[in-house]
């Protein structure tokens, strides 16, 4: 056999397996807070993510069908959380938080979709209806996210930043997700973009993966983003900056901590100032070994 044919060979098994259907041995729905809101039972919820689970072409193991023995089986599980809405301004936030793991392996892969929604006022059951039907296109959404990361988990870099652009939110998501999970640069733009959000709950969201991307440019959007949103997410914002590092972050942690007229805001730029300090001098030290 040449070496052409052979390339050939390995090249279409590559191919095929990226094209398997991933099996799922254990579906769960861990938490579910709020269902009495909602009118909407544990096991329905559960019902719908097998639901979706079958839509995005997982393949569920049941009696009928026995998992091929060369096949490593994901486990799914899911938390739920429906917020009673506020008398004030009818308002009710909804998460819910995806994850999918391997026997074994302490990383799981975690989705997470967070939304605030606007209630009509006075009608119990059609407000029912509405966050029911978030509830169900979060679901809808998570699980093709997480299908699309299984997807594109094997794609070269050079696909995924191509991904970015894609008119599919899950293709999307995904692609910027694997991104940042290769600490690649291509994501920031995407996510700096999410930072101009008026949802907080999706601004908690980006904060977190920016944290992981670990890129010092986002610091000075991170730090415009928290000043529009009052003191409860500046707060949240002094350590995600502390997380990430570099000059800008500890510029800002310090002008917070010497001298912020809020003593709480004050207290947590020193905590989070002597984290980003501890970490370096810890680096610095381990490099010099």
């Amino acid at each position: 056999m040449s070496r052409w044919v052979a390339a050939l060979l390995l090249f279409g098994g590559v191919a095929c397996t990226r094209d398997v259907q991933p099996w799922v041995d254990r579906v769960e729905v861990d938490t579910f807070h709020g269902a009495e809101i909602v009118a909407f039972s544990h096991q329905d919820l559960e019902r719908q993510l097998r639901e979706q689970l079958v839509a995005a072409k997982f393949k569920l193991a049941t009696g009928e069908q026995r998992i091929p023995d060369r096949v490593k089986p994901w486990q799914v599980s899911l938390g739920a959380g429906v917020m009673e809405p506020e008398p004030d301004t009818r308002a009710s936030s909804l998460e819910l938080v995806l994850e999918l793991r391997h026997t074994g392996e302490e990383e799981p892969l975690v989705i997470d979709q967070r939304q605030r929604l606007s209630l009509p006022d006075g009608d119990v059951e059609v407000a029912q209806e509405v966050i029911r039907g978030a509830l169900q296109e979060a679901l809808q959404g998570a699980v093709r996210e997480a299908a699309a990361v299984l997807r594109l988990e094997r794609e070269s870099t050079v696909s995924l930043r191509e991904k970015v652009a894609s008119e599919d939110a899950a293709l999307r998501g995904a692609a910027v997700r694997l991104l940042v999970r290769r600490r690649d640069n291509a994501a920031l733009p995407a996510l700096l973009e999410r930072l101009q959000s008026p949802e907080l709950d999706e601004l908690r969201v980006v904060v977190g993966q920016l944290v992981e991307l670990k890129a010092p440019e986002s610091v000075n959007p991170l730090i415009e983003a928290a000043s529009r949103k009052g003191p409860v997410f500046e707060r949240e914002v002094l350590f995600a900056v502390s997380a990430i590092g570099g000059e800008d972050a500890e510029a800002y942690l310090d002008l917070i901590a010497s001298g912020h007229e809020d003593d709480l805001l004050r207290a947590s730029a020193e905590q989070a100032l002597a984290e980003l300090r501890a970490r370096r001098t810890t680096q610095k030290t381990g490099a010099e070994k």
